[in-house]
C-alpha cells in the first residue's frame, strides 16, 4: 500500500509539472518532489537503507528506517549503545529480532535471552562480516573471527582438547589466584591512600597480567611491557569506529585505522614470531601450562603454521 501511494503521488506530481500554465519555479520544484518521493520509497523500509534489496521471500523483520544513507549510525555514537538498541527494539516490539542499518551494512540484534542463546549456540549466525581492523590484524585466522569452515572446526577441536582442556585450565589455577590477590592488594592500597577506589585501572592490570601469563607463560619485564602495549592498542583498534566497516570506502582511511593496524600487525608478528622461534630452539615447552606451550606440543597432524599460531595467540 505504501509503494502504491508513493507511485500515485509521483504520477500526480509529473502530471501537474507537465501543464503549460504552471510558473517555471514550480515546474522545477515538481521534478525535485518526484525525486524525493522516489528516494523516500527507496529508503523507508523496515530496517533502513541497507535492507532495501533484501530477499523478498524472506520474513520481514521490524526495525527503524534510520537516517538516509547513515541508517542508525548517528544513534550509536557515544556511550551505552547497547542500551539505546535495547530501548529501540522494545519500542518497535522487536525484542526477539530487530533489523537496522549501519550505513550500507545490514545488522540484526536480539534483546531476548532465549533468542540470543539460540544464536550463540547455533551455526546459523556463525559467519559475520569481519571488521577491517580484525582482518588487518589477522584475527580472521583466530577462533573468534574465523569463518565457519574446516579451519574453524579444527581450531575448535584444538581448543577443546588442548588449549582449554580441563587439565590445562586447572593447571592455571595458581596464576588466577595470584592475580586475584594482587588485585585485592591494589584495592586495599587505594583505600588506605585515598579512601576511594577506581576499579577500572586495577581490573585492566589484572586482566592483562592473566592474559599474558596464560598465553605466553612467564616473560621478562621488557617483553611484558611490550606485549601489554600491543594488547591495549589492539583492543582500541577493534573497538574503534571505522567508516570503512559500514561504507564502501576502501580507498580512504579517515581515522588512520589501517595505518595503525599495519604498524601493530608488524610489531606483533615480529615479537610473537621471535618468541615462538626462541621457544622452539630452546625446547622448553613440554612442561609449560601456557597456550603457546600447548600449541607447540600439538601432535604432528594437528600442528599449525607459525603465522596461524601468531593469529590464534593474539
Amino acid at each position: 500500500m505504501k509503494s502504491l501511494t508513493t507511485a500515485n503521488l509521483s504520477l500526480l506530481l509529473l502530471c501537474i509539472g507537465a501543464t503549460h500554465q504552471t510558473p517555471w519555479p514550480f515546474t522545477l520544484l515538481f521534478p525535485l518532489l518526484f525525486l524525493l518521493a522516489i528516494l523516500l520509497n527507496y529508503w523507508l523500509v523496515p530496517g533502513g537503507f541497507a535492507w532495501r534489496n533484501h530477499n523478498q521471500n524472506s520474513p520481514k523483520l521490524k526495525g527503524p528506517s534510520g537516517w538516509p544513507i547513515l541508517g542508525t549510525l548517528p544513534d550509536q555514537m557515544g556511550a551505552l549503545a547497547h542500551r539505546k538498541l535495547a530501548a529501540m527494539a522494545s519500542s518497535y516490539g522487536a525484542t526477539r529480532l530487530m533489523a537496522f542499518s549501519l550505513g550500507t551494512t545490514r545488522a540484526i540484534i536480539s534483546s531476548d535471552p532465549d533468542t540470543a542463546k539460540e544464536i550463540l549456540c547455533g551455526s546459523s549466525f556463525s559467519d559475520r562480516p569481519v571488521k577491517v581492523s580484525a582482518r588487518l590484524l589477522m584475527f580472521e585466522r583466530a577462533i573468534g573471527f574465523a569463518p565457519y569452515d574446516n579451519y574453524w572446526r579444527h581450531l575448535r577441536r584444538l581448543a577443546a582438547n588442548y588449549m582449554f582442556s580441563p587439565r590445562r585450565i586447572s593447571s592455571l589455577e595458581g596464576l588466577r589466584q595470584r592475580v586475584a590477590n594482587e588485585m585485592l592488594g591494589g584495592v586495599l592500597k587505594e583505600m588506605e591512600l585515598r579512601g576511594v577506589v577506581e576499579l577500572r585501572g586495577i581490573l585492566q592490570k589484572g586482566s592483562l597480567s592473566n592474559i599474558l601469563e596464560s598465553v605466553f607463560g612467564s616473560c621478562v619485564e621488557i617483553e611484558r611491557e611490550e606485549l601489554g602495549d600491543m594488547v591495549r592498542e589492539g583492543y582500541d583498534l577493534i573497538a574503534k569506529y571505522n567508516w570503512e566497516d559500514y561504507f564502501p570506502l576502501r580507498f580512504l582511511d579517515f581515522s588512520g585505522v589501517k595505518r595503525r593496524c599495519h604498524r601493530l600487525a608488524g610489531q606483533v608478528n615480529s615479537v610473537v614470531g621471535k618468541m615462538i622461534k626462541e621457544r622452539k630452539r630452546a625446547g622448553e615447552f613440554s612442561s609449560g601450562n601456557d597456550l603457546l606451550s600447548a600449541l607447540l606440543t600439538l601432535p604432528m597432524e594437528d600442528q599449525l603454521s607459525d603465522s596461524d599460531m601468531v593469529a590464534v595467540l593474539k
